[in-house]
């Protein structure tokens, strides 16, 4: 990591150049190892890896922070491939809480769940940090890459805004959702690190969210909550956000 941060630093005219994007930082989930999916763990490595080469190559002087949620710790040689492409790396492995939603059948309720611990936790943990050192905080899911569409300048641009894509109508009947039919995507979202408080609260309501719906007999995933949270006058939406991959469970590709 140290490495990656002094090759950056080598040409100074570069450098000086991309000094502005000290402010900008990416936080990427991972589940290098998982219980579902068609991605074996090497795959799964590998994917995450060029998904920071992608942050890399379109923002080469941010921060990086990947956020593992997988069933286990990497293996050293694991941690040895992915270290020089990140900043820093936490491992919610061994959390009694995601240990306990590993435990559950339902991939779309593990990955979603463990999805709001990790970033809520992190979050919690480090907001007085993100709000001091950053401007401007990406949430990004890890195997994913960034694309010709992502516009930096339109997020970085939206002081005080949460920058994200949709709405677009649910796939689920209302009567699964609890009555919320509309959904924003939540594989790259930004918000202004200026709303970190907020955003901490967000996931808190999140995560009771979805233990209620569920109670209840019903589902929902984070992209129908973050429509429900988050308030409309703080959302300014974008219809390419420039995002592109292969979703887990069938291989399928997306393009956002």
């Amino acid at each position: 990591m140290e490495n990656h941060q002094a090759q950056n630093q080598q040409n100074p005219q570069e450098q000086e150049r991309r000094s502005p994007q000290n402010d900008i930082l990416f936080v990427v989930s991972s589940a290098i190892h998982a219980n579902w999916g068609v991605y074996n763990t090497q795959e799964r490595l590998a994917q995450t890896i060029g998904t920071c080469r992608s942050i890399r190559d379109r923002v080469p002087n941010c921060d990086i922070i990947l956020l593992d949620g997988g069933t286990k710790n990497l293996e050293q040689e694991e941690q040895n491939q992915i270290k020089d492409h990140i900043d820093t790396f936490y491992s919610f492995a061994e959390a009694d809480n995601v240990r306990q939603i590993q435990s559950i059948q339902n991939w779309d309720i593990v990955k979603n769940m463990i999805e709001i611990i990790i970033f809520g936790s992190y979050y919690f943990g480090a907001k007085d940090i993100l709000r001091s050192k950053y401007k401007r905080i990406f949430k990004m899911s890890g195997r994913y890459v960034l694309n010709d569409d992502f516009d930096l300048e339109k997020h970085v641009s939206a002081k005080d805004k949460i920058v994200v894509r949709g709405p677009y109508t649910s796939q689920f009947n209302a009567q699964i959702t609890g009555g919320v039919t509309l959904q924003y995507m939540s594989r790259l979202w930004s918000f202004d690190a200026s709303l970190i408080d907020y955003i901490v609260e967000v996931y808190k309501q999140m995560f009771g969210h979805m233990q209620n719906r569920l109670q209840e007999g019903g589902y929902i995933d984070i992209e129908h909550m973050m429509f429900h949270h988050l308030r409309s006058d703080l959302v300014e939406t974008i219809s390419k956000i420039g995002i592109q991959g292969n979703i887990a469970p069938n291989g399928v590709g997306i393009k956002e």
